[in-house]
């Protein structure tokens, strides 16, 4: 009696960590398209010139080094979050 509901309780286990593995999935999918596109609109755009100001016939703003030196830091932190959420999408995929 005892082994089977030991028994019982992996099943059980074994069944919810099939279904927690896909929830854990969608999620991750939904926090990598998050954090791709914003890392995207901050730190690729604009460096390849995604800005309207050009057309406008404005003058472009010039940043100061702390301010580019900022926007490089928080460029390096959103990638670094995306690659952390793909290598986990990674690993749980497999």
């Amino acid at each position: 009696m005892r082994r089977f509901l030991m028994l019982s309780f992996v099943g059980c286990f074994a069944l919810a960590g099939c279904q927690g593995k896909q929830a854990r999935l969608a999620q991750l999918n939904a926090d990598y398209k998050t954090a791709h596109q914003q890392y995207v609109n901050d730190c690729i755009a604009p460096a390849q010139g995604g800005t309207d100001a050009y057309f406008k016939g404005t003058q472009p703003k010039v940043a100061t080094p702390q301010e580019e030196a900022a926007h490089n830091q928080k460029c390096t932190q959103e990638l670094q979050h995306v690659t952390t959420l793909e290598q986990q999408i990674a690993v749980i995929s497999k």
